[in-house]
């Protein structure tokens, strides 16, 4: 098959989950309209460019436990997160701009910035193995969807509760890190780490509950102001 073609076929099978967001964000009239959705899309995409940037300056070499533990919390979770958090702040700064505060849209921006992570995650994982890209679209973009959600939470609440703030950080670096850390061990069962990307996302939904309605305070349809 064509390589480019093939390219092709693993990022839109990777954009399933993302498809999915938005048809449900249009079936809710959600505020998330198509402009929100492709930045918050870029900003996810563009966390995984710089987070591979950072990570190359770590030395991928895991010696003992501790090198484990290193590894997989601080050069991949801890580095991912603290990416997708920077790349956030753009959108966090345009919404607000728009009036957009309520912190369920935070949310639901963080959600489609983890799933535009995946997206080109998952792509990249494909080329090595196309076999696995299905199953890791649907694992995965969970787990990316849920820290999302709570990385944009933390963006959207800093100025106001910096220690909640931070707590959100904190749990979406421990999630990724222990679903890459079951990922990678072999004494693990993988269906763990299925267990905890579900998981973690159901948790994470109720800070979208009232993201997609059209509030007259804090959903009001808008679009991006010049």
């Amino acid at each position: 098959m064509n390589g480019i073609l093939l390219l092709l076929l693993l990022i839109l099978a990777s954009a399933l989950p993302g498809i999915i967001v938005f048809i449900w964000f249009r079936a809710r009239k959600s505020a998330v309209t198509l402009p929100w959705f492709l930045l918050a899309i870029t900003a996810g995409i563009v966390s995984l460019l710089a987070a591979a940037f950072i990570q190359r300056f770590f030395s991928p070499k895991q010696d003992g436990l501790g090198g484990l533990f290193f590894g997989v919390f601080v050069r991949i979770a801890l580095v991912e997160e603290l990416s997708r958090l920077v790349t956030l702040i753009p959108p966090f700064a345009a919404s607000n701009h728009a009036g957009k505060t309520d912190v369920s849209f935070g949310a639901a921006l963080g959600l489609v910035s983890g799933l535009g992570f995946a997206i080109l995650e998952n792509a990249f994982h494909g080329i090595a193995n196309i076999n696995i890209t299905l199953l890791r679209a649907f694992t995965a973009a969970p787990l990316h969807g849920a820290c999302g959600i709570r990385a944009g939470v933390a963006v959207f609440i800093f100025n106001k509760n910096p220690a909640r703030a931070f707590f959100y950080f904190v749990s979406a670096v421990l999630i990724h890190g222990a679903y890459n850390l079951i990922i990678i061990s072999p004494a693990l069962p993988s269906a763990l780490a299925i267990l905890i990307a579900l998981s973690a996302l159901f948790a994470s939904l109720p800070l979208l509950k009232t993201a997609g309605t059209d509030h007259e305070n804090s959903f009001r349809p808008t679009r991006f102001r010049s």
